[in-house]
């Protein structure tokens, strides 16, 4: 029986609100834990699912775990550099496992995972306008498992889960970048504060003044901005 339609449509009214700017934050994060349970549950025989993706730090994680054998494969792919997702995600095609213990394209890693109840891995690429964002995943403790329809199933949610977590990942930068802002505006603001009252105090040029700042900074071992912040807060003790 396919039960991907239902799923599949879940995962679209998620992208919808998300596209629609509708998915706060918070929603956004619960999203993308159920989209590994629509994952495992849309799969026949999988016990478990993820999705591994760049983050807004440019950094591989794994997003939405139904369990912590999927984090620990995971993250054993990132740290040995090889592995199923790794490989759908680089060649941008869905990539079966059979099984663990005859595997030979990725040893490392499957020498790795040995202790793992993990014996059948199916994963596909996740690409949303354009950008290869990294990979969904399902396990198996069985050999055996997955095919043809399997692939077919995967696919089939790739599409919605991609522009799920593309959108929660892009939520995420924005984040980011906007206390990136805010931090370089304030820094930049209490350093031109402090440039006037050194200038003043010392009767020197602000360009000099930003000199004795810097020579602070080296010698104290301290960020610019907190000097910045100790000459405005309070008076300069000799």
């Amino acid at each position: 029986m396919d039960n991907s339609q239902p799923l599949a449509n879940e995962l679209a009214r998620l992208m919808g609100q998300a596209s629609s700017g509708f998915l706060t934050e918070e929603n956004a994060s619960k999203a993308v834990q159920s989209l590994a349970y629509v994952l495992r549950d849309s799969i026949p025989h999988s016990a478990g699912a993820g999705a591994s993706i760049i983050n807004a730090r440019g950094r591989r994680e794994s997003a939405g775990a139904t369990d912590p054998v999927v984090l620990r494969a995971d993250k054993l792919q990132y740290e040995l550099g090889q592995g199923p997702c790794l490989s759908a995600w680089a060649e941008q095609r869905a990539i079966i496992i059979q099984d663990t213990t005859q595997e030979t394209r990725w040893p490392r890693w499957t020498e790795a995972i040995a202790d793992l109840p993990l014996r059948s891995v199916l994963s596909a690429p996740l690409t949303t306008e354009g950008r290869r964002i990294g990979a969904i995943k399902v396990y198996s403790p069985e050999p055996l498992v997955f095919d043809d329809h399997s692939v077919f199933l995967i696919e089939r949610l790739a599409s919605p889960a991609a522009a799920l977590l593309g959108n929660a990942r892009d939520r995420e930068a924005t984040k980011r970048l906007n206390s990136q802002l805010v931090e370089a505006l304030t820094s930049r603001d209490m350093i031109s504060r402090a440039e006037g009252v050194l200038a003043e105090r010392l009767h020197i040029k602000p360009r000099e003044a930003l000199d004795v700042m810097l020579a602070a900074s080296r010698k104290e071992g301290k960020p610019l901005q907190e000097v910045a912040s100790e000459i405005v807060d309070g008076p300069v003790g000799e």
